[in-house]
C-alpha cells in the first residue's frame, strides 16, 4: 500500500495532531483516507516520521504518531543552488519540477542579456515544487527566491563557493560530490560578455556532452549529477 508523503512546518515531536488546513482536505476529500491508515509527515527540514490517523472527517484530521523521527534517507546531504535564467512559462515550471526531484536545495530565477520571459508566478512555481518534493519522496521543498540580475547573481555565488557555469566547449561535468552553485542559460545560450565575467570570477566552465541541450534539460542534468 502506498504511503502518501506531506511536507509542512509540523513539529514531529508531538505525538499527536489535529491537522484542518489545505492537507487534511486533501487526506479527507481527494485521497478519501480512512482511519487507520498512515501517512508520512516532513517537517521541511528533512526530519520525518510516521503517524497513523486515529480521525478524519471533511477538513479535519486527528493523527497519532507512530514512529520516532528520524532523517529523511533521499534528501542529499550537500546543498546545491540552481541558478537558472527564467524560460517562457511552461518549460520554467518543467525546470522547477525536475530540479526539484533531482534533489536541488535553492532556485534562483536569474536575468540575462538573452532572457526574454521576465516574470514569473512564485506562488505557483512554490506549489510545483511542494507537489514535486512529496512525490519523490524528498523531505524538504526547495527555496525559490526572486530574480536576481545575472551579474548579482554571479558574485553572490562566487562568495558561497564551487560554481560551475554551464556552456559549450567547457569541461565535461559528471557531478561535484560537494555544495556547489550551477548557472544554466537561457534559450538563446550566454552572451559572450557573461562568459567573460565567468572567466574572470573563475567560474569552471562546464558542458554536458557534445550535444546541445535544452535550457530546461540542461538544468536537470546538471542537478541529477550534482546530487549523485
Amino acid at each position: 500500500m502506498r504511503i502518501h508523503r506531506f511536507i509542512g512546518p509540523y513539529d514531529l515531536r508531538n505525538t499527536e495532531a489535529v491537522l484542518e488546513d489545505e492537507v487534511a482536505r486533501q487526506m479527507s476529500t481527494v485521497l478519501k483516507l480512512k482511519a487507520g491508515e498512515r501517512v508520512l509527515l516532513c517537517d521541511g527540514h528533512g526530519q520525518q516520521a510516521m503517524y497513523q490517523i486515529s480521525e478524519i472527517a471533511k477538513g479535519r484530521v486527528g493523527l497519532i504518531r507512530y514512529t520516532e523521527q528520524e532523517r529523511v534517507p533521499t534528501e542529499p546531504r550537500h546543498l546545491v543552488t540552481l541558478y537558472a535564467a527564467i524560460l517562457k512559462r511552461e518549460n520554467f515550471e518543467w525546470l522547477v519540477q525536475k530540479s526539484t526531484e533531482c534533489g536541488i536545495h535553492l532556485i534562483v530565477p536569474i536575468l540575462t542579456r538573452r532572457t526574454v520571459k521576465q516574470g514569473i508566478k512564485m506562488e505557483r512555481l512554490n506549489d510545483i515544487a511542494c507537489e514535486a518534493a512529496e512525490q519523490s519522496g524528498r523531505g524538504r521543498v526547495p527555496e525559490i527566491v526572486e530574480p536576481l540580475m545575472f551579474d548579482d547573481a554571479l558574485h553572490q555565488a562566487m562568495q558561497a563557493g564551487s560554481t560551475y557555469f554551464f556552456d559549450v566547449g567547457g569541461k565535461r561535468y559528471t557531478g561535484s560530490h560537494e555544495t556547489c552553485s550551477l548557472f544554466i542559460g537561457p534559450e538563446g545560450g550566454w552572451d559572450p560578455e557573461e562568459r567573460a565575467l565567468a572567466i574572470e570570477l573563475r567560474a569552471m566552465i562546464a558542458d554536458l556532452g557534445p550535444r546541445v541541450l535544452r535550457a530546461e534539460t540542461a538544468a536537470t542534468v546538471a542537478s541529477f549529477l550534482a546530487n549523485q
